[in-house]
């Protein structure tokens, strides 16, 4: 009876020592995993050929997006920020090549580059493409189009909304 015991506190010692074990891999492979994204500068087309002067209004909304989907990304806990390093208005697919912004994210100690471009066809509808690159395999690794009607903060702030979620639900981070 008392070596069934003992056979059964080694058991029960066995147990729980690969549960321990099995959990820190579990957390090293999870924070092994986090992604390290920097967001450029999203460019901005209007095309729409209304009479009224938004380009401040758009500047505005830009980096409103821009910082809203920074701080949606990092909340999940999924991904860090990495900031780059350019002078404001100056770091999008518009203003410098999407080599040099690989650099920039590389020097900035991200292992992801997000960037993006909008585009104002009309009063009513805006479209966007943006696209993840691996900054180590220089490769597109996640990509959308989204579209979004309106030209107002609520607007924007939806389509922010919808890429944050895409982007947090792709299935390789």
């Amino acid at each position: 009876m008392e070596k069934l015991m003992k056979l059964r506190m080694l058991s029960l010692a066995l147990i729980a020592a690969a549960v321990v074990c099995a959990c820190s891999v579990r957390q090293g492979r999870a924070q092994a995993t986090t992604l390290v994204l920097a967001v450029a500068e999203i460019y901005y087309v209007d095309t729409s050929g209304e009479v009224i002067d938004q380009s401040a209004d758009h500047r505005r909304r830009l980096r409103e997006f821009e910082a809203a989907l920074r701080s949606d990304l990092v909340a999940s806990g999924k991904i860090a920020n990495a900031a780059l390093e350019c002078p404001p208005n100056a770091c999008s697919v518009g203003d410098i090549s999407d080599g040099q912004l690989l650099g920039k994210a590389k020097e900035a100690g991200a292992t992801h580059l997000l960037i993006g471009r909008f585009h104002k066809m009309s009063t009513l509808i805006q479209q966007a493409k943006f696209d993840v690159i691996d900054v180590k395999a220089r490769k597109i690794v996640f990509g959308r189009y989204i579209s979004f009607r309106g030209d107002n903060d609520e607007a924007w702030r939806r389509a922010e909304s919808f890429l944050a979620r895409q982007i947090l639900d792709h299935g390789e981070w």
